[in-house]
């Protein structure tokens, strides 16, 4: 299974193998069903897991993810069940010895972070949107899906690109 992260302008954070980004956005669905996000928030997270946000969204996905954020912060990693959201042919590396979901994949949290500045600033200084999307990590790969066209994402049914 590959290596992900989260991409936007010009940074690139490798986080781990698939499944581990498969458990990420399964808590963070956890987390939203506690908030009862309105659709058009759902519709937010759904494009940062499957096609990549768009920069009129930049604002409002990281609100969305901050909420969650500080949801996650009040589940224990032993209230999940793991073996339901993390597919057993992957290999995680996650660490639920942590005291919560937030501690769990704080690293999650800043490098979207990170992308998300990262892809305000290049849009500022070279006019030009490199959007934040969850990418493949492993070269070639990373070449391969960092010059992929958008359209491919807009029209993307099914499995995102980064678990095919």
């Amino acid at each position: 299974m590959p290596n992900v992260g989260f991409f936007g302008g010009h940074t690139v954070h490798e986080l781990g193998p698939a499944a581990d980004m498969q458990a990420f956005f399964a808590c963070v669905n956890i987390a939203a069903s506690r908030l009862h996000l309105d659709p058009a928030s759902l519709s937010l997270i759904d494009r940062l897991y499957r096609r990549y946000v768009r920069l009129e969204e930049l604002q409002a996905t990281a609100l969305v993810i901050e909420r969650i954020r500080a949801v996650m912060a009040a589940i224990p990693p032993q209230n999940v069940d793991w073996n339901s959201i993390t597919p057993p042919y992957g290999a995680t590396k996650l660490d639920i010895s942590k005291p919560n979901l937030a501690d769990l994949f704080s690293r999650y949290f800043l490098a979207l972070d990170d992308a998300t500045k990262s892809a305000e600033s290049f849009y500022k200084k070279f006019g030009k949107y490199r959007p934040v999307l969850t990418i493949i990590s492993d070269m070639p790969r990373f070449v391969i899906d960092e010059k992929r066209p958008m359209s491919d994402y807009d029209t993307l049914q099914g499995e995102p690109i980064w678990l095919r």
